[in-house]
């Protein structure tokens, strides 16, 4: 009887050690799923360059394409940072980028230095995250035409965004950083 009882119970702990490994085993690759981490070294390198904050170009590579090199918008974004064309163009010539093509916008490199580059420019631009974020899905010319119509902004600050696509963009900008700063404590 003794036997049996303990042959229960190691069973019993087995399972739950096995359920156990199971759900950590799961969590990671959830939470790798939901926050992956990729081109990191290129991402600090950049990050740091421009005094940008790595969750923050984590949160946007991950809204805008997913880390997809190849990810192409309705509207003709391109790469893992989602640049324009046009800005990419006029972002290279400021950087002195020699040679510029469309094409670059697919070498990762290429897109996260642009990126951020953009990134620290509107952060100075703006000096406040959340008009940055506008800016860069819904464009500078929008931000400053709301930042100038009270039905939108108070005080430089814009208490309503008037594009949903804009204002779910921010929201999840903001949540996909704030488990990026998580993240990137344990690595």
């Amino acid at each position: 009887m003794f036997y049996v009882i303990n042959g229960k119970k190691i069973i019993k702990i087995f399972n739950i050690l096995i359920f156990l490994i199971v759900a950590i085993f799961l969590g990671k690759s959830l939470i790798s799923y939901i926050f992956p981490i990729k081109y990191e070294n290129i991402v600090e390198k950049y990050a740091k360059k421009y005094n940008i904050e790595q969750d923050l170009v984590f949160a946007v590579i991950n809204a805008e394409s997913r880390f997809d090199k190849n990810a192409i918008s309705n509207k003709g974004a391109i790469g893992l940072m989602q640049i324009m064309p046009e800005t990419g163009e006029w972002l290279a010539d400021k950087m002195e980028i020699e040679d510029f093509s469309e094409e670059m916008l697919y070498e990762p490199e290429t897109n996260i230095k642009i990126g951020c580059y953009y990134l620290g420019y509107l952060i100075e631009k703006f000096e406040d995250e959340k008009l940055v974020l506008c800016a860069y899905n819904a464009g500078t010319t929008n931000v400053y035409k709301w930042l100038e119509d009270e039905k939108y902004s108070l005080n430089g600050d814009i208490h309503t965004i008037p594009f949903k696509e804009t204002d779910k963009y921010v929201t999840k900008i903001n949540l996909l950083k704030k488990g990026y700063n998580i993240i990137l404590k344990f690595i």
